[in-house]
């Protein structure tokens, strides 16, 4: 019986001639992709106007919190991130996991702490189930720091992505501003709450696959950080849970998908959900997601806004270095964590 060297990746597999999925892939009855439903009204939020005047700022902060309460995900579009930015992002991404493996398994870790290392599914040394996914994460804090560890190749790789990355963190900024005032907090509470942030980005390419009824590019998962902005190819495969139903999100071009993640739940004292969501594939069409995950600094205490709580807090307090590591000891398992957290 052959053994396959499933930690080279899904697309070296593929070039390797494989036309059936390996059983380690294959998601129980109960896990597979199934029935979803295509909103159309999801929301959509236009930051144009909002970006320069102070009016439009205001009314977009019901928008906002309509979006935060009832889905936990909206699209921003007009967001100021220059579309020429989007495309060479799009383009050293796609450059990059089209390198001969060779060149980019000098990158590989099954080490989770790494802030900088390839893989695929999640962690091969650990995952029961493999996801249809190979990726490159990394660090994008502190920038000088960083950007001497990211690829070599793309030759622009590090500049289109030091660029791409501070205008992201940027708009996030802003989008946060807009988040904790939607919770009648100052603009700047969850900035000063979570002293700074952390930014973590990776590159999600997910190969045609010959039998994606059976797979998933990645499982049902919320995010635990503050928000994370979703760059989306043209290819549909982002599905979002609501109302205990499985919706897939149209790509909108040059729009990010914003999601709110576990610390802004907590933050908020459960008035906010981090919404589960999870990636499916397909037969024909590669695809390719780009995510920027923001998130506290790594060594601040994340609780429950003072002014959200009537009575007793709905969650403990918790270092944000802490909760990463619970997480990812945990096999991802949030719900878990979150409870063990609630008072």
């Amino acid at each position: 019986m052959e053994i396959l060297p499933l930690h080279l990746g899904v697309k070296h597999l593929l070039d390797s001639g494989l036309h059936k999925v390996p059983g380690i892939y294959i998601r129980s009855k109960e896990e597979r992709p199934n029935v979803v439903h295509r909103e159309e009204s999801f929301p959509v939020l236009d930051l144009g106007a909002a970006l320069n005047s102070s009016e439009a700022r205001a009314a977009l902060v019901p928008q906002i919190r309509e979006a935060c309460m009832k889905w936990g995900f909206f699209q921003v579009i007009n967001h100021g991130v220059p579309h020429s930015l989007v495309d060479e992002m799009q383009s050293v991404a796609r450059e990059f996991h089209a390198l001969p493996n060779e060149e980019k398994m000098r990158y590989f870790s099954t080490d989770t702490e790494s802030r900088m290392r390839y893989g695929t599914s999640f962690n091969v040394a650990q995952d029961k189930v493999f996801s249809w996914r190979d990726y490159l994460r990394h660090s994008c804090l502190p920038l000088a720091e960083m950007q001497d560890l990211w690829p070599e190749k793309p030759a622009s790789y590090r500049k289109v992505t030091a660029d791409y990355s501070t205008r992201v963190r940027n708009l996030a900024k802003f989008l946060l501003e807009l988040i904790s005032e939607s919770l009648d907090l100052p603009k700047d509470y969850i900035d000063k709450a979570f002293n700074g942030c952390s930014q973590i980005m990776a590159l999600n390419f997910y190969p045609a696959c010959p039998e994606p009824d059976l797979v998933l590019g990645i499982g049902p998962h919320s995010d635990p950080g503050s928000i994370t902005l979703l760059l989306q190819d043209h290819v549909e495969g982002l599905q979002v849970m609501h109302g205990n139903e499985w919706y897939s999100v149209k790509p909108i071009p040059y729009s990010f998908v914003v999601n709110l993640g576990d610390q802004i739940q907590i933050l908020s004292n459960d008035k906010y959900k981090s919404a589960e969501h999870r990636a499916v594939v397909n037969s024909s069409e590669d695809r390719m997601s780009i995510p920027i995950s923001m998130g506290p600094n790594w060594e601040s205490l994340v609780h429950p806004a003072s002014k959200l709580v009537e009575g007793s807090p709905v969650f403990k307090p918790m270092f944000y270095k802490d909760y990463i590591m619970a997480l990812q000891a945990g096999g991802l398992n949030r719900q878990w964590l979150l409870d063990t957290l609630r008072t």
